[in-house]
């Protein structure tokens, strides 16, 4: 990344503070010293860019994870394999202190006819 995006994302990172309020009470100031404040346009930037690794985890030619087998049930353990395995999805958000919302996931199974019509 070019060092004046670098040096810009460190100052808007640095320094930042929340309170809680509810109830009529107002919290102290709280250092947050991970992440970026909800709501900020900035944060699905900076989010694609931080979480580019992860696409090493599969293929480098995809941008999802996709695998191609004979039948669903090898997709499938393919899948699973490249969240679960050492070094995969879930070990990747483990160090990154991040996390998938996986409930979000969509599955889509496409089956191919090799059948000449």
């Amino acid at each position: 990344l070019p060092l004046p995006m670098v040096n810009f994302t460190e100052q808007v990172l640095t320094g930042q503070k929340t309170q809680l309020h509810f109830d009529g009470y107002t919290s102290d100031w709280i250092d947050i010293n991970n992440g970026i404040g909800q709501g900020d346009p900035l944060s699905m930037i900076l989010y694609i860019i931080y979480s580019t690794d992860l696409v090493d985890i599969v293929k480098p030619y995809d941008m999802a994870l996709v695998a191609i087998g004979k039948d669903f049930t090898n997709t499938h353990r393919i899948l699973k394999d490249m969240l679960e395995h050492p070094g995969g999805g879930f070990n990747w958000l483990w160090d990154h202190n991040s996390r998938f919302e996986t409930n979000k996931f969509a599955l889509i199974n496409f089956f191919m006819n090799r059948k000449q019509a």
